[in-house]
């Protein structure tokens, strides 16, 4: 399983695509490490994930509120899952308990869970503020 950035994850705004092509490598780097049982490289994946969130999320949510985007609050409250799949993940690595099973679901998840989010979300969101610009 190996994920890399491709020209059909750009949303066509730079500052966004160059964070996501960031969030890209790191997952890249995590998948990689979950399958090496690498838990050094997990645990700082999960604390770089911590504030790509806080950066990253902030800057899309900015942009679709001064663009009036009308798929604003659904779309924010994706990044709310995001931030909660993280949280979970680093309240279990705090208390050592996360199991490989768990590891193992949650490298699938963030997988799954940012591309899809790329490739649906953020697509129509940008798609519908290039519209305007």
């Amino acid at each position: 399983m190996k994920v890399e950035w491709n020209k059909s994850l750009e949303t066509g705004i730079g500052i966004i695509d160059d964070q996501h092509k960031k969030l890209i490598e790191r997952i890249d780097a995590f998948v990689q490490a979950v399958n090496n049982d690498d838990i050094e490289v997990i645990e700082d994946t999960v604390d770089y994930l911590i504030g790509y969130t806080i950066q990253h999320f902030g800057a899309e949510e900015l942009i679709m509120i001064r663009n009036g985007y009308a798929g604003f609050k659904e779309h924010r409250d994706k990044h709310s899952s995001f931030i909660n799949m993280v949280y979970e993940a680093k309240k279990s690595l705090l208390n050592k308990e996360l199991t490989k099973e768990q590891i193992h679901h949650m490298r699938d998840e963030l997988l799954s869970w940012t591309v899809e989010h790329i490739m649906t979300y953020d697509k129509i969101m940008t798609e519908k503020i290039n519209k305007k610009i």
